[in-house]
């Protein structure tokens, strides 16, 4: 008979443990769904450069702006690749000209993975070859790095917005017509 009791009473202990478990589980999911992360509710960015110093000089410009985070750094394509699988992001802000690659290359490879991602070109380059390829094969915008900060802010805006952005300066070299047939 205390072998019954036993056997009872560990059984009754193991539920026990079983429901608070369960409902300790219930209770952290609510948590973790109602509380907000630094990157809740904000457009969430994925900066690609090879220059560590503009990679995190523009993560920090972006970081600033209260509806904007810088979720993802990737200093080259394939960081980059393995970023978009990783999670989610609004927007990847990407360098025309990386190390053994081109931005026209990494746009390419991120759309097929997430086609829902909206692209900026960030570059030195005002080449009109590199313009056109990055508007064909999926980015919204191109912008130069010689822009005044707040012009990528206002870049990354419009182009979220669906927009197509071009500085004033690169659009003379460009009709619209030419950018929309991309």
């Amino acid at each position: 008979m205390v072998f019954i009791v036993v056997l009872l009473k560990t059984r009754f202990t193991n539920f026990i443990l079983e429901v608070i478990i369960k409902v300790t589980s219930e209770h952290m999911t609510s948590v973790k769904k109602n509380s907000r992360t630094p990157a809740a509710g904000k457009i969430k960015i994925l900066v690609v450069d090879d220059h560590p110093i503009v990679l995190d000089g523009l993560a920090e410009l972006l970081n600033q702006e209260k509806d904007l985070v810088v979720t993802a750094r990737a200093g080259n394509a394939a960081q980059a690749i393995k970023a978009v699988k990783k999670q989610r992001f609004d927007l990847a802000v990407i360098d025309m000209l990386l190390k053994n690659t081109t931005g026209i290359q990494v746009t390419k490879k991120i759309k097929a993975i997430c086609p829902n991602i909206v692209v900026l070109i960030f570059s030195m380059s005002d080449e009109p070859s590199y313009i056109k390829q990055a508007f064909e094969v999926g980015a919204r915008g191109y912008i130069t790095k010689d822009e005044l900060s707040e012009r990528i802010i206002d870049a990354i805006k419009q182009v979220l917005e669906g927009k197509i952005y071009l500085s004033k300066r690169l659009a003379k070299k460009f009709s619209k017509h030419e950018l929309n047939e991309s």
